[in-house]
């Protein structure tokens, strides 16, 4: 790809902050989404939850695979250090400002709505 990913994400909602993106939302929440890339695609990275944060909720590997089953173009996990995880990926083969901004939005959104759904904070 020769485009650098920064250059398919400018716009109003989008704060960079070094390989991190903050994507704002209109009801004042926002998350933040780190960017990283291999040479056939874009990863795209959201901490969803703290494992303080989650760490009393009952069958939490249970609800995340069952969100999962819902989701579109994200998947959640728990990480190696108990946190709820989010990610995706787009190819760098044809890809588009329109659909590098779909995917990042959705990502932070659904992270941002997961992370609700557990916590009832905006904490990342």
């Amino acid at each position: 790809m020769g485009a650098d990913w920064r250059a398919l994400c400018r716009g109003p909602h989008v704060v960079f902050d070094g390989d991190d993106l903050i994507v704002r939302f209109e009801n004042e929440r926002g998350h933040r989404v780190r960017i990283r890339e291999t040479d056939e695609v874009i990863e795209f990275h959201a901490i969803v939850a703290r494992a303080a944060a989650v760490q009393d909720i009952q069958d939490l590997p249970l609800r995340l695979w069952r969100y999962n089953r819902a989701a579109q173009l994200v998947s959640f996990r728990l990480d190696t250090r108990g946190r709820v995880y989010a990610e995706g990926w787009v190819s760098k083969a044809g890809l588009t400002a329109e659909e590098f901004q779909l995917v990042l939005r959705h990502i932070a959104a659904e992270s941002d709505r997961l992370e609700y759904l557990l916590t009832g904070r905006d904490a990342e």
